[in-house]
């Protein structure tokens, strides 16, 4: 008893240390296989001597986005498929990695992706050593060309042996880009420029995106490409090879990307002199790069995965069994090498007998010790938190009902990551949920006193409290719509809704239960570990009790300068809200904004001096103590000053503003370590930084960056009014509160940056954005500034990067100066990044998981930074005293 005592008491008095030393397991382990970029053996097998070759060029034509069953079909396009009569047929299997990059590079490279490669899907480069367009590029035969997208640039543009023309004109380009794609390719073919191509058509992608598959304009699309390519087909010569394929299929509801098995599914039509017509066969992806060896008489890369479809031709046995020991000899080299790496040595693997059962298909992706791992890792979450409630058995056992809950909760979840190629929007919409619930929870302050009469109220609280509505409501959905998944994600954006409604309007503080203790943490916990927790979700519930607090203060009669805050935080909140849904409006508007706060018009001039001097008045209004009439003057001043410089976009006159930004910061910290309360160093800091992000970031963000700072300090002293008990372990909302709040305002400044998408729509209805946090959309132009001509990468990397830090840095002390203790936020940031960690094992194929857990750990690693050392530097001021909130105590006591 007195080990399991002190066992408990460690729990509780570091709760931080030993959530790091429950992300060890999976960090270990699943975290380097998900991250790291396996090695590739090098070298190449000489072509076979004694085979003949009469192809005398090579053309591969991509389809972006057609899958088999519509591929194959006559009558949608029936050009193709009249050219299979010449033609074998070869049904092929993508690897789990259905994105256009990942499956252009296997076909093209033959190299098996890393799970790593979803994430770099936009920027996906050459895996390394040679592959068979490299090497016909280095062979005098040959002059190698490719046209297309962007895709086939990242991975040989830097080979200056081949010529890339990119005809990707953006995303909402459904024919223009393809039209360009026939013409270039055309151009080559007829001026026999070059005799290796691949031409790449991604118009149907963009096409199946927007209005789905099953859509007639998919339909017109899908002919019209057909055509397009029937045309190149008559001016390839006779005797060259081609092979016209797909690079992924797409689900009924125009998505890929998972490993659906529908999206998995193509074809490839391939040609030559020495071909068998109409003949048919099964393959990989990689196989085709395979057949490029073989047609070019190359030498077969050692790092190259495919097998060649030997049925499809029409070689003796002897010149078959000559090829296939040459592919042969360069899969057994590969797999000694990988074998080696492991330390495991295959007796069976032998040089002279072929047995192509003993090389994998795919690469390593989802290994069940991965999802051991993870299970084992909850399995530790759950007991370490029961231990910090320092509950007794007999409590345990009388409370037997919610621990089982809380189980088949963790079990859901876990389930939720597993199965996300049946759904991929389900475990986002509980994300959402766990987000709304956390914010509207912990953050609504009205008492029960307040509006009790309401009777929309009352009822709202009813319908939401109601278990067996809440069965019904997906019930009648799923029925309605014939989908589970309609039901279910309906359902739980319904109760978002409504639950962020309740939280602003609502009646909290509720007690009375018998898990009235306990439940909050464990909801909490689970909240805060859901691997896919959506922040933008956050936003809602916060708009919605903002405008609560502004309608009591308007029946409070409060003057304008102390409402001045609540409206200045809930405008800028319902652009967040509002805003930012890029697959609903075509664009993300706050992106827009921020785009536009650079002054490169008379028209962006003129809004962006209003954003600025509104932006100043309202910062000195509600930060100020003295004189901020004044205040708001010279830093109206100030602000159009720095819009001036950034309209010369003068170097000379940039390092003239970055020389007084410098200035402003070296006077803030010279105040701040001779009196740190002295508010005249925080006031320095931000018109400095305030500067720095106008001349960067432009006039948008500075306006919404200065807002947020000096009102959100405001905000969190009106709702912390609400909270009239004592802060103490046994007493949940408070501690999440001060948990929620900065992570809140974060979400807020972020979104407002253009860096955050918000909702979808989707076969389920209205669907979070798969890309919620979107660092791809971060504007460069800032990166310019005092080096307009040729900057250096590192110099724009951190003026893009060091006012985001500072901004951040100034946030989380002027939270902790409104009387919020930081620790339980970085213990919350710090539970988010475990629930990320810990649920990586299911990632490898889902490659929107790869990317959604880790922006999602990033960026809380960024926050709980940054609060960290503003918490640590006021536990240094305070010279010993307490300025950490004691959570050594129990949850219930006995």
């Amino acid at each position: 008893m007195r080990g399991e005592s002190r066992l408990i008491s460690r729990v509780r008095k570091y709760p931080l240390v030993i959530i790091f030393l429950l992300m060890l397991l999976p960090s270990s382990y699943s975290v380097p296989h998900v991250f790291m970029t396996p090695e590739h053996p090098d070298g190449e097998i000489p072509f076979p001597q004694n085979v003949s070759i009469e192809s005398e060029g090579f053309v591969l034509i991509v389809l972006d986005g057609v899958g088999r069953e519509n591929f194959l079909d006559s009558e949608l396009m029936p050009e193709i498929n009249r050219y299979r009569d010449f033609s074998a047929t070869v049904n092929i299997e993508t690897g789990p990695l259905t994105l256009s990059a990942t499956c252009i590079s296997e076909m093209m490279t033959g190299v098996p992706n890393a799970p790593i490669n979803g994430l770099r899907n936009f920027d996906l480069t050459h895996p390394g050593q040679n592959d068979p367009w490299l090497l016909a590029a280095a062979d005098e035969r040959y002059n190698v060309a490719m046209v297309g997208s962007y895709v086939m640039g990242n991975l040989y543009k830097k080979f200056d042996d081949i010529n890339f023309v990119n005809t990707f004109k953006g995303h909402s380009d459904y024919y223009q880009g393809d039209q360009d794609t026939l013409e270039v390719a055309t151009d080559w073919l007829q001026e026999s420029e070059y005799n290796v191509l691949a031409v790449h058509f991604s118009g149907p992608d963009k096409v199946g995106h927007t209005w789905g598959v099953d859509s007639p304009e998919y339909e017109r699309k899908l002919t019209n490409v057909d055509q397009q390519v029937s045309e190149l087909l008559k001016i390839i010569p006779n005797q060259w090879s081609v092979v016209i394929t797909a690079d992924h299929g797409m689900t009924d509801m125009g998505t890929h990307g998972s490993s659906e098995e529908i999206t998995r599914e193509v074809a490839a039509i391939i040609s030559g002199p020495q071909i068998i017509a109409k003949s048919n066969s099964e393959g990989h992806q990689r196989d085709l790069s395979a057949v490029l060896s073989l047609f070019l008489e190359l030498p077969f890369p050692v790092q190259l995965h495919g097998r060649i479809p030997l049925d499809i031709f029409d070689y003796s046995d002897e010149d078959k069994l000559l090829i296939e020991q040459w592919n042969w000899e360069a899969a057994y080299q590969r797999q000694v090498f990988f074998d080696e790496k492991k330390g495991v040595e295959n007796s069976e693997l032998s040089m002279d007998k072929i047995d192509w059962d003993l090389i994998p298909s795919d690469g390593e992706f989802s290994r069940n010790i991965d999802i051991y791992i993870s299970v084992v890792t909850w399995m530790l979450i759950a007991f370490f938190a029961i231990l910090a409630m320092g509950l007794t058995k007999e409590q345990i056992f009388d409370n037997w009902k919610l621990f089982v809950a809380f189980f088949s909760l963790i079990t859901l979840f876990l389930f939720s990551h597993a199965l996300l190629e049946y759904s991929a929007m389900l475990p986002r919409a509980i994300g959402g949920l766990c987000a709304v619930w956390l914010v509207g929870w912990s953050l609504s302050g009205r008492k029960q006193d307040e509006d009790s009469d309401s009777k929309f109220l009352v009822r709202l609280d009813e319908i939401l409290h109601n278990p067996l509505l809440w069965v019904l409501i997906p019930v009648t959905l799923s029925l309605l719509f014939w989908s589970i998944l309609v039901g279910l994600v309906g359902s739980l954006f319904i109760y978002s809704v409504m639950y962020s409604c309740y939280s602003g309007f609502g009646i909290s503080n509720k007690n009375g239960s018998k898990f009235s203790l306990i439940l909050p943490w464990i909801l909490v916990l689970l909240a805060m570990t859901y691997g896919s927790i959506r922040l933008w979700y956050a936003l809602i519930p916060f708009f919605c009790i903002l405008v609560g607090l502004f309608q009591r203060y308007i029946k409070q009669n409060k003057s304008t300068i102390e409402k001045l805050p609540i409206i200045s935080m809930l405008m800028i909140t319902f652009f967040a809200v509002f805003f930012v849904h890029r697959r609903i409006y075509g664009e993300n508007y706050i992106f827009e904004a921020v785009e536009t706060g650079w002054p490169n018009s008379i028209s962006n001039i003129l809004i962006s001096s209003m954003l600025l001097i509104l932006s100043a008045i309202v910062s000195a209004t509600a930060y100020c103590k003295v004189d901020h009439k004044k205040k708001s003057v010279i830093f109206s001043v100030w602000l159009i000053f720095g819009l001036i410089v950034s309209a010369l976009e003068s170097t000379y006159f940039d390092i003239a503003a970055l020389i007084l930004v410098l200035g402003g910061y070296l006077k803030s910290i010279q105040i701040y370590v001779k009196d740190s309360e002295d508010d005249l160093a925080i006031e320095y800091m931000i018109a400095s930084l305030s500067m720095q992000l106008l001349l960067t970031w432009g006039a948008w963000s500075t306006f919404a960056t200065l807002l947020i700072l000096t009102c959100s300090g405001k905000i969190w002293r009106i709702i912390s009014t609400t909270y009239d008990t004592e802060i103490r372990f046994d007493n949940a909302k408070p501690l999440i509160a001060m948990a929620v709040f900065p992570w809140v305002v974060w979400i807020l400044w972020w979104t407002l940056l253009g860096q955050v998408n918000g909702l979808q729509t989707c076969f389920e209805g209205i669907c979070p954005h798969p890309r919620e946090l979107d660092p791809g959309s971060v504007i460069v132009r800032g990166g310019y500034v005092g080096a307009r001509e040729d900057p250096n990468l590192y110099w724009m990397i951190f003026m893009i990067a060091s006012p985001l830090i500072i901004t951040s840095l100034i946030m989380m002390n002027n939270i902790q100066k409104s009387g919020l203790n930081l620790y339980p936020y970085i213990l919350f940031q710090a539970l988010i990044i475990l629930g990320c960690i810990s649920v990586i094992g299911f990632s490898p194929k889902y490659p929107r998981l790869v990317f959604s857990l880790t922006w999602n750990i990033f960026f809380a690693t960024f926050q709980l930074f940054h609060a960290s050392i503003i918490h640590g530097l006021k536990k240094l001021r305070s010279k010993g005293k307490q300025s950490q909130i004691n959570l050594a105590e129990p949850i219930a006591h006995t």
